[in-house]
């Protein structure tokens, strides 16, 4: 199911320019193809993760003028202090929160470690939400600021054996739906749902599974594109899926029941 680069089938949203992003999970999978797909839209962007030799690959090929890798663990205070002191004092147009942590798959809820439960929740939800903390300066300078949090279908609907990381990924929908209500004069929120994605992450979760079934990060990259452009309309709260925008649906908003 390669169907290419998700930029190539909708070329129309290529329109980035001098858009200031901070991308988390810049490292792999998902995060890293919405980075490489800002910078070649004319975005600035601060790619955030945890391995500076993952984030070199990242940086392959891409203007340095334009991405600005930090290595940070967005659990700890001090490395969130630093990615809004990497941001400095202008403006910051579109915060993209990709980062995830997986947890041990299929393990029932019963029987979940404890600390996995912890360290799970801290990395998809608290450290979102502290990020979003120290961002909000930056992200009040801009003159429309956009969230996109990346959701997952079993942070929608529940479903067994994905434990935390689904427990999570609710929780963060609704942090989602919280801030755009706070946010009705300030800027969009959005959620974005990637599906079943050809990922690390992925893999680790469904093991048995060909990779080359699923569409790959590149192939979701659209409705992340058209999200953080200056003039998307996209009603704020809204629930999008990514794999509508490569399937050649008519992009919106996903149905409450998705």
């Amino acid at each position: 199911m390669r169907l290419g680069s998700g930029w190539q089938v909708y070329p129309q949203i290529m329109e980035l320019a001098g858009r200031r992003a901070v991308v988390t999970g810049a490292s792999s999978g998902i995060g890293r193809a919405v980075t490489r797909a800002y910078v070649g839209a004319g975005a600035i962007v601060w790619g955030v993760g945890r391995s500076r030799r993952q984030l070199e690959e990242t940086a392959r090929g891409l203007d340095s003028a334009s991405f600005h890798p930090i290595v940070a663990d967005l659990t700890r205070p001090a490395d969130r202090a630093a990615v809004a002191s990497a941001v400095g004092t202008g403006s910051l147009d579109v915060a993209v929160h990709a980062a995830g942590l997986l947890g041990p798959p299929g393990v029932p809820l019963e029987e979940y470690p404890t600390g996995a439960w912890y360290e799970v929740f801290e990395t998809n939800v608290s450290a979102v939400h502290f990020l979003h903390a120290e961002l909000a300066p930056a992200l009040h300078r801009s003159p429309l600021p956009t969230v996109i949090g990346v959701s997952s279908s079993v942070g929608r609907r529940g479903r067994a054996g994905w434990g935390m990381y689904g427990v999570s990924k609710f929780a963060l929908e609704g942090w989602l739906q919280t801030l755009a209500d706070e946010w009705a004069d300030t800027g969009r929120v959005y959620s974005v749902n990637p599906g079943a994605t050809a990922t690390p992450m992925r893999a680790m979760a469904m093991p048995d599974e060909d990779p080359a079934s699923l569409p790959s990060p590149d192939d979701i990259v659209p409705v992340f594109l058209h999200l953080a452009r200056s003039d998307c309309h996209e009603p704020t709260g809204s629930q999008f899926e990514a794999r509508d925008w490569i399937r050649g649906a008519v992009p919106g908003p996903a149905r409450p029941d998705r």
